[in-house]
């Protein structure tokens, strides 16, 4: 995760969740604030009521690597904060995770505007050759 950090401390996970916003997904719960920071910080909850320490782990394991793989599509400036729910233990696999994800944060509207390549005269008149 190049542009990512760590949320650990206590007050800024308890920052995020009175002020931030929050998206639901049968698995996860995505809250996430404004930080006016040029990097986003990334904090990942798995209670105790969830699982064993190894099944909390997995989880976070890929809710870290959905992240890494999404994460120059992702907006920069924020605090994020994924919280496994029930749901997240049967779908134990990276490809549901990123689905789950994916979801969450275009739900949230925090993909980066994609830049569509503006077409050069050469590959116009190339594609008018083909016709």
């Amino acid at each position: 995760m190049k542009q990512t950090i760590s949320l650990k401390k206590n007050e800024l996970f308890l920052q995020v969740y009175k002020k931030g916003k929050r998206v639901h997904h049968k698995n996860y719960i995505l809250y996430y604030l404004p930080n006016k920071l040029n990097c986003n910080r990334l904090g990942i909850k798995t209670g105790k009521k969830l699982a064993g320490a190894v099944q909390r782990n997995r989880i976070r394991r890929l809710v870290k690597e959905s992240y890494r793989l999404l994460e120059s599509e992702i907006k920069t400036g924020y605090d994020f904060i994924f919280v496994a729910k029930d749901g997240a233990l049967t779908a134990d696999s990276l490809n549901e995770t990123m689905k789950a994800m994916t979801y969450l944060v275009n739900t949230a509207r925090l993909f980066q505007p994609a830049v569509k390549p503006i077409p050069s005269k050469e590959t116009d008149t190339e594609q008018l050759e083909e016709i």
